[in-house]
């Protein structure tokens, strides 16, 4: 690498999404630190900047559309005095050991550069599992599309992608996907979901399914694609009964399963957790290297933006405290680990005295889980060897959607220090 930074940084910043500007502007207002933001897009702002409305209502007070969202996030960033570096992609990080600086590499129009800094703060969000991560059997034809492609599609370029859409997942994504494809002037063939429970609120999507005119198909698989040039239909199976029902259709959307883009962390001192393939973190959401911090999406797939975004302001925060000389240093940790069908914990290692001094709120995100698939009449639980500290009952369970995990509730007096915290959900 070449053209290396001669004035280190104090806190280089990964990624422009909400999490990336809120803890940018958090930083630069609460400090007088030496901060740079390092954004792949042209734009600043993330994902909202192509989706709808409802944004801002945590982290803004106040309902904007998406790229009304975006914009005001744009301007609160570039008001700081921060340095901003568009369409610059890291390449690679390589964590310093002991105390040293981190090195940052990354990739720019001007050409390769080297930066250092005493703290890294990963917020490269998550992206949608596409087709050859499903496991889909058939022909590749054009018309298939993630969720995120089509939006941009449709919302950034004005393009109709397809006539007829079939779409695949029913998580809250989906039904926004479902007010894209109207917008474009497509018809919807269907919403189809492979469990016997919608992955979202069931309300919510019945409604807009009478109100936009489309079925949804429970319990149902994606079986195959056909089309050659361009799609022209699938087959899907009912998972109960092996019914096949063929629909017609030319545009398939890929929706949901998403997962932590974390390409950076690989071959790393950087621990990652095998639920979300993104990086494992404490409480003060600092990953195993010291002085590299992580928050939002790329802590855990699809999170709400007002949280990734409340997420950010966190960790920065606590980035402040950390770069204190007279910091209390944590020296040991508890473990917490999920299993399915809980889809992940964040944070993974807790103590019990930042537990008493930490409470989450409605406008304050703090540990949570999702669910891998919708639970009726079920229970969470909390294990610490064979003696349980926690449980609660729910009538429902929703999947995809963050459940605040209150670790304050926990009867630590009878659990094990030398042992990890294993949460499970059951059917009551």
């Amino acid at each position: 690498m070449t053209g290396r930074k001669s004035n280190p940084l104090d806190v280089a910043i990964i990624g422009g999404g909400p999490s990336g500007i809120a803890a940018c502007v958090e930083l630069s207002n609460a400090s007088e630190l030496r901060v740079a933001l390092f954004e792949s897009e042209q734009e600043l702002g993330g994902m909202p900047r192509t989706c709808h409305f409802f944004f801002g209502m945590r982290d803004r007070k106040r309902i904007y559309t998406g790229p009304g969202y975006a914009k005001r996030m744009n301007n609160l960033a570039w008001k700081t005095a921060a340095d901003i570096h568009l369409d610059t992609t890291v390449l690679q990080i390589v964590p310093g050991h002991s105390g040293d600086l981190h090195e940052i590499q990354v990739a720019s129009p001007e050409g390769f550069r080297t930066f250092d800094a005493r703290i890294i703060l990963l917020a490269t969000g998550c992206y949608e599992s596409p087709l050859n991560a499903r496991m889909i059997s058939g022909p590749r034809p054009a018309g298939i599309f993630t969720t995120g492609t089509l939006q941009d599609l449709v919302n950034s370029f004005h393009l109709k992608p397809g006539k007829s859409a079939l779409i695949i997942g029913s998580e809250i994504v989906s039904l926004s996907c479902a007010i894209t494809l109207r917008r474009a002037g497509m018809s919807i063939a269907g919403m189809v979901e492979e469990d016997d429970e919608l992955q979202t609120y069931p309300q919510l999507a019945n409604s807009m399914s009478k109100l936009i005119g489309f079925p949804i198909f429970k319990n149902t698989t994606l079986h195959s694609i056909s089309g050659v040039k361009r799609v022209d239909g699938v087959k899907l199976i009912e998972n109960t009964t092996g019914e096949i029902k063929e629909v017609k259709c030319d545009t398939i959307i890929l929706t949901g399963k998403f997962r932590s883009y974390s390409p950076l962390i690989d071959n790393t001192v950087i621990g990652y957790d095998p639920a979300t393939f993104g990086p494992a973190v404490d409480m003060n959401l600092m990953t195993s290297a010291p002085g590299i911090f992580a928050a939002g999406n790329v802590l855990r797939g699809a999170e709400m933006h007002d949280l990734c975004a409340l997420e950010g302001k966190r960790a920065a925060k606590n980035i402040i405290k950390y770069l204190k000389p007279n910091r209390e240093r944590v020296s040991e940790y508890i473990s917490i680990k999920a299993e399915s069908p809980i889809r992940y914990v964040v944070p993974q290692k807790i103590t019990q005295k930042e537990i008493k001094s930490y409470r989450a709120s409605f406008f304050s995100p703090g540990p949570s889980v999702q669910l891998e698939h919708t639970l009726k009449k079920g229970a969470l639980e909390a294990w610490s060897g064979s003696q349980i500290i926690w449980k609660k009952p729910f009538s429902k369970l929703i999947a995809n959607t963050r459940i605040t995990l209150p670790l304050n509730e926990f009867d630590w007096q009878k659990a094990n220090s030398n042992k990890e915290i294993v949460l499970k959900a059951i059917v009551m």
